[in-house]
């Protein structure tokens, strides 16, 4: 399979944004976990450059996300443990509330 230069750009600087947008991090954020400039991040947002992998794989960390997820956009299982362990962290109350939260999407989502 081969996969255009241009097109992974893209496509990676949508899943940045996306991700960090999500977090409610701004490019600033972003910048001082990955150790770049913020001009860096806007970059690789765009679509223009490629970060460096240490600096992928801070940022992947620090988002919550697998370096697979970044790459492809396909959900490994990486990313099904990263969020499993997520979830043992929370408390009670939360647990609930995101339970909850959890089987309303589903539901909606398996109507589609």
């Amino acid at each position: 399979m081969a996969i255009e230069k241009k097109q992974l750009l893209k496509d990676m600087g949508e899943r940045y944004f996306a991700v960090r947008k999500a977090k409610n991090y701004t490019q600033e954020d972003a910048a001082e976990i990955a150790e770049v400039t913020q001009q860096a991040i806007s970059d690789a947002e765009l679509g223009k450059s490629f970060l460096a992998p240490d600096c992928m794989l801070r940022l992947c960390i620090a988002y919550g996300i697998s370096v697979d997820y970044l790459l492809t956009g396909e959900v490994s299982d990486k990313d099904r443990v990263i969020l499993d362990k997520r979830v043992r962290e929370l408390d009670s109350d939360d647990f609930f509330h995101y339970q909850a939260m959890s089987e309303h999407f589903l539901a909606v989502a398996l109507k589609k």
